[in-house]
């Protein structure tokens, strides 16, 4: 019988993207239980695990309907959840979650997708509440140990989040704030915390906020009792702290109690020729507070109101588990890519390789070494030259394009590709919209005068 991994699992992922040199969608490799008891079609079963890797597109595109009530209500809660509608996912997929008479594998799932909805939405205490539940149903579910580990990561983490005051908005009136690009491409701009200017790597990657341990000693920031672990490129997993900012302001946004994750000064050092280091990175509980934003080709970030909205634009942004997944094609092949605005190279995945191997048939194939927090892994990889991605109503050519074909040792693709800097360099400008789901592409840039042309 076909074994599928659990819905909505809410991984630590996002956080390890943004420690990455090479930015690779690697993680643990993922861990699975067994199915319901329930009879559900092929089709809508790989829909949901597409789902699960960030491509929500394809369950939309699917249909929710499903003979089994349960599983059509627990694809109902996951695209809610994927649109920040934590409290329509979380009443459709909590009662199955409490339900005694479902089994531990609807259980687990159901409980996943509320952990997700929950920690993405900030509301680290239900989502605390929902892992118990979740490592429950696993137990029962007799699910792999390596499965039961990373959920436990996970409730470690929100249980630690839940003993600190909640995110608040202090007020917000949108200020143009100017970045810049560091060696290797990453975009830093100057935020203020706890009275202190501290430059700041932007990252939509980055499902938490991040500080090193020296810059969360000068910044004054609160250390929480608890400690945590997160994934890492090479799956050791890299001890963490929870830190607080009691005020943080950036781009006219001031904010009270901001939580970031503390690592180890080395784990942000990157083995860059000349030494490389990122002491703070912004991530995507504060950026998602200013509900639409636009990033200009000349280095700015602009805070919009919603009303400068294209209500006619089509929707196009999901989030799993604090990630940004955008809907594009390659070849009029539909792929939902991880928006990663710490990934200076976009890339497929070997889940997108296994799915259509053709787009590698016939492709040389060589090894590709990625380093980052915690190890190092080394990833086998075809090129596909001249490709070209559709996405929101526009076209970005890129001369070579990655694809992988294996992944590294014990570590598993996580989502099906990833869109960085190579893509969004192509246009003046690119927006993120968090009412209405969409993602903007403002006008093309022509090639001579694109970074690094």
């Amino acid at each position: 019988m076909r074994k599928t991994p659990p819905s909505s699992l809410p991984r630590l992922a996002p956080w390890a993207f943004s420690l990455m040199l090479a930015h690779g969608a690697c993680v643990a490799a993922e861990p699975v239980i067994a199915p319901p008891a329930a009879s559900i079609s092929m089709a809508f079963e790989q829909a949901l695990d597409d789902a699960d890797a960030g491509d929500v597109f394809a369950l939309e595109r699917h249909g929710t309907a499903s003979a089994d009530a349960r599983m059509t209500a627990i694809a109902k809660a996951r695209i809610a959840a994927a649109r920040l509608d934590a409290h329509g996912a979380i009443a459709l997929a909590g009662p199955i979650a409490r339900d005694a008479t479902a089994s531990p594998a609807h259980r687990a799932r159901a409980f996943a997708v509320v952990a997700d909805a929950a920690f993405t939405a900030g509301d680290y205490a239900d989502a605390a509440t929902a892992v118990d539940g979740w490592l429950t149903a696993l137990a029962q579910n007799n699910a792999p140990q390596e499965e039961r580990d990373d959920a436990r990561r996970l409730g470690t983490l929100a249980h630690a989040l839940s003993t600190a005051p909640k995110q608040t908005v202090e007020s917000l009136a949108p200020a143009r704030a100017d970045t810049r690009r560091d060696k290797v491409g990453l975009s830093r701009a100057d935020a203020t915390v706890n009275g202190h200017v501290q430059e700041a790597v932007l990252d939509t990657g980055a499902g938490l906020s991040v500080v090193s341990r020296s810059t969360a000693t000068r910044l004054g920031l609160r250390i929480l009792d608890a400690a945590a672990t997160i994934d890492s490129a090479s799956r050791d997993a890299v001890p963490t702290r929870i830190g607080i900012a009691d005020r943080f302001a950036f781009a006219g946004l001031e904010l009270r109690n901001v939580a970031f994750l503390v690592l180890d000064d080395q784990q942000l050092e990157l083995p860059v020729p000349g030494g490389y280091a990122i002491d703070a990175i912004i991530g995507f509980p504060v950026l998602r507070e200013f509900r639409r934003l636009r990033f200009e080709r000349d280095g700015s970030m602009v805070p919009e109101p919603v009303a400068q909205a294209n209500p006619s634009a089509k929707e196009n942004l999901r989030i799993v588990a604090s990630a940004l997944y955008v809907q594009a094609k390659l070849r009029d092949v539909p792929v939902a890519l991880h928006l990663d605005t710490g990934g200076p190279r976009s890339f497929l995945s070997s889940r997108f390789a296994q799915r259509h191997p053709h787009f590698a048939d016939g492709l040389a194939q060589q090894d590709e070494r990625m380093a980052g927090a915690g190890g190092a892994t080394v990833r086998r990889v075809a090129r596909l030259a001249n490709a070209e991605l559709e996405l929101a109503g526009s076209r970005a050519k890129l001369p070579e394009l990655t694809i992988v074909t294996r992944d590294g040792e014990e570590v598993q693709a996580q989502n099906f590709g990833l869109m960085g800097g190579d893509v969004l360099d192509q246009f003046d400008s690119w927006t993120l919209d968090f009412e209405g789901m969409r993602f903007e592409l403002g006008a093309p840039v022509p090639a001579g005068e694109r970074a690094g042309t």
